[in-house]
């Protein structure tokens, strides 16, 4: 997860200088992470899921309300639901609740597929940020 972390913080400092990254360049970067990473069988995940992520899922993120958008930026920076209830001053019933929301909104089966998605949209997103 630190090199999920690093690659991150890279691209979010790469989107203030406003500089726009493309899928290819995405992929790009998430490859070069999985080269150093020690953790590459979770990189192999989102680099996958990345290909196959249908981009009418990224649009859904529309439907998302204010504080899921925020509760997903949280995911997608590897925070966990009690970091976030602390960030937030909110209970982590109510965090889980808006994860399950969210998963519902955005059509995603599974936790891990909330996690992927959130990073590759902070990834890709620059309305995350």
């Amino acid at each position: 997860m630190l090199a999920i972390k690093s690659l991150l913080k890279t691209i979010n400092d790469l989107k203030q200088k406003g500089l726009e990254l493309s899928e290819e360049d995405i992929l790009t970067l998430l490859k070069a992470t999985k080269s150093i990473a020690k953790n590459k069988t979770a990189l192999n995940s989102y680099i996958s899921f990345f290909k196959r992520l249908d981009k009418k899922k990224l649009d859904n993120i529309n439907s998302l309300t204010k504080r899921e958008l925020e509760i997903l930026k949280s995911i997608g920076k590897g925070e966990s639901s009690l970091l976030i209830a602390k960030n937030l001053n909110l209970s982590i019933s109510t965090i889980e609740t808006h994860r399950k929301n969210i998963r519902k909104k955005l059509e995603l089966i599974g936790k891990g597929k909330l996690i992927e998605y959130a990073i590759l949209s902070n990834l890709k997103s620059t309305e995350l940020n």
